[in-house]
């Protein structure tokens, strides 16, 4: 092809702009993962399971994840505590909004090392009481005699 040809139907025999480069491809891979959190789609498999903040938390940590049903925990104690366990990582994802899977299993796991403090220290607190109560309780028994 001559220069006249190539210049052809352009001022003083300019070039065409280049043409830009397409879409970038994507590397062959796993399909991405849709985010389907707080809009009571599906859950990925790979959160369900226990969950140890539902259980010790109960109803706060309903409030927290609009599981609104976790306000039975208030009347129904224990039991309730374990239909949270159970379901709660389910009711979690379906109902908040989350950024991502990782930053779902982050978040509860904050609630779960909380829910173990509480334990514990509730557990420490009433050993402290019973000491307490043998110790007095005895005491008031000999001095009675």
């Amino acid at each position: 092809m001559s220069d006249e040809q190539q210049g052809q139907g352009f001022e003083g025999g300019a070039q065409p702009p280049p043409t830009p480069p397409g879409p970038p491809t994507q590397p062959p891979g796993p399909p991405a993962v849709q985010n389907t959190s707080g809009t009571g789609g599906p859950v990925p498999e790979e959160i369900k399971g226990w969950n140890w903040g539902a259980f010790w938390w109960s109803w706060i940590w309903g409030i927290a994840h609009n599981v609104w049903i976790a306000l039975l925990a208030l009347c129904l104690g224990l039991i309730w505590g374990i239909v949270l366990g159970i379901k709660g990582n389910e009711w979690a994802w379906q109902h908040r909004r989350f950024d991502s899977i990782e930053q779902f299993k982050q978040t509860q796991a904050v609630w779960a090392k909380w829910g173990w403090v509480l334990f514990f220290v509730s557990l420490a607190i009433w050993i402290l009481w019973m000491i307490f109560a043998v110790v007095i309780g005895g005491g008031a028994a000999i001095m009675n005699q």
